[in-house]
């Protein structure tokens, strides 16, 4: 961010002193030192923004330096077209001249190439020192694993610290690895993560064997720990390989993102503006829900519940409170059923009609929620659900949402079967995302607060 920082005040500077002060433009109006070093100051912090939603500020000196340059061209490209668009909504009769523009955009590129190149350096000479490294161990014993494991370790640069291998069981039957480097079997992933502080799985065997160790792989994917998986013929004649590899070796990654740059920046603009102003401009409303359920129930307004989110992270949710207080004191923690007998009168309304649910528009603004996504569950469900169905976990791979695919289908959940049925349309909007599907899901959402379908 520093070195971005610094290539974006000389972008301005450079481009300014081109169109003003160079002589090449003698007709230019005369700008003070002052305002195109306020001007460079105020779009450092813009730049950083746009980057820092586009994924620059990660690791990643194992890329070509074609693919660093597309990391560099499609950010600055997005940001200028949302920069001089924004500019003109707010002021259409300013103008600076179109050249200045041609070569701040220009400027801009090549000096955030450049920054970014030098930062690459450093990376490499930083791992080639092992002062910096991403810990890995390999997914099977096999002729590949093996080949793998040298090809990083003549490829220092790579920064892999190779930790072992990972027994796959019967699948791979000829080992070509050390026996001594083998860490164990793939049931116990969870423990050789903990104990060898391993960031990456890398996985050598044929994907006709991935169902099988897959229910295994996807607890680490949710938890942070990236897993990359080294395409088969299979994979490559069908298309599969996706855009990810290690200096020009090609990996599959479990769980890519779904969302491209450009419904990223409009999800998190969806996100933070519709919480801003539904909190802001519905403010009268919460403060009469705020009394009504004050005057018809003991207890607070607000109730505060932990509930799992991205990657197993617990936050606390909130919510109006619709059950009298301490519901659960003697039932612990249960699913609310139909004609439930702790709801309150103001409760079931608020239920209802899903207004229980507005205050984790907070969540959303904390950077826990988001508005569209698979709703949170509590902790000891989701332990129980995690045993009950070894895929539970990829519903942990995305941040949960204040409504979601199947909210808008079903009910409220009342049991363990309520729960697995939601889990299917859950996997489908993970799989599916993309901004239409969130404005379908927030259209339905909307229904069902005006009429009171899908919810009890």
């Amino acid at each position: 961010m520093v070195f971005d920082g610094i290539a974006i005040f000389l972008a301005m500077a450079f481009s300014a002193w081109i169109k003003f002060d160079s002589g090449i433009f003698p007709d230019s109006v005369t700008i003070s030192n002052s305002m195109i070093f306020s001007g460079a100051l105020l779009l450092i912090p813009f730049w950083w923004l746009i980057f820092l939603v586009s994924g620059s500020y990660r690791l990643h000196w194992d890329l070509s330096w074609a693919d660093e340059l597309k990391l560099v061209v499609k950010p600055v490209t997005s940001g200028f077209i949302i920069l001089f668009f924004g500019a003109f909504l707010v002021s259409p009769s300013a103008s600076i001249g179109r050249w200045i523009i041609v070569f701040y955009y220009a400027a801009l590129l090549l000096f955030v190439f450049i920054a970014r190149g030098c930062m690459r350096i450093l990376e490499r000479v930083l791992a080639k020192k092992g002062l910096l490294v991403r810990r890995a161990a390999i997914i099977g014993t096999g002729e590949a694993a093996s080949d793998l494991n040298s090809y990083l370790s003549d490829n220092t640069a790579l920064g892999y610290d190779v930790v072992g291998f990972v027994d796959p069981g019967k699948i791979d039957s000829l080992r070509t690895v050390p026996e001594d480097r083998i860490l164990g079997s793939v049931n116990d992933l969870p423990g050789i993560i903990k104990t060898f502080s391993v960031r990456e799985l890398l996985v050598t065997i044929a994907s006709n064997f991935h169902g099988d160790i897959l229910s295994l792989l996807l607890p680490a994917a949710g938890e942070g720990i990236r897993v990359k998986v080294v395409p088969d013929l299979f994979d490559i004649v069908t298309g599969h390989v996706h855009s990810t590899q290690i200096m020009g070796q090609p990996f599959m990654e479990i769980l890519p993102e779904r969302l491209t740059f450009w419904q990223k920046i409009v999800k998190v603009f969806i996100d933070y503006f519709m919480s801003s102003l539904v909190l802001f401009a519905g403010l009268p409303l919460w403060l009469f829900l705020a009394v009504l359920i004050k005057l018809d129930s003991k207890g607070p307004v607000f109730y505060r519940q932990e509930r799992v989110g991205k990657g197993g992270k617990i936050f606390r949710v909130f919510k109006f409170r619709s059950m009298v207080d301490d519901a659960e004191k003697r039932s612990g923690p249960v699913w609310a059923g139909k004609n439930d007998v702790r709801v309150t009168r103001v409760g079931r309304y608020l239920r209802k009609s899903r207004i229980d649910e507005i205050p984790q528009l907070i969540n959303v603004l904390k950077g826990e929620m988001s508005i569209v996504g698979p709703r949170p569950e509590r902790s000891v469900f989701v332990d129980k659900l995690r045993k009950m169905y070894p895929f539970y976990q990829k519903r942990l791979t995305i941040k949960p949402g204040l409504t979601g695919w199947a909210q808008v289908k079903l009910e409220y959940d009342v049991d363990m079967e309520s729960v697995a049925n939601k889990l299917r349309y859950d996997f489908y909007y993970i799989e599916n995302q993309s901004i239409f599907l969130d404005l379908e899901i927030l259209a339905r959402t909307l229904k069902v607060i005006l009429t009171g379908a899908g919810a009890h």
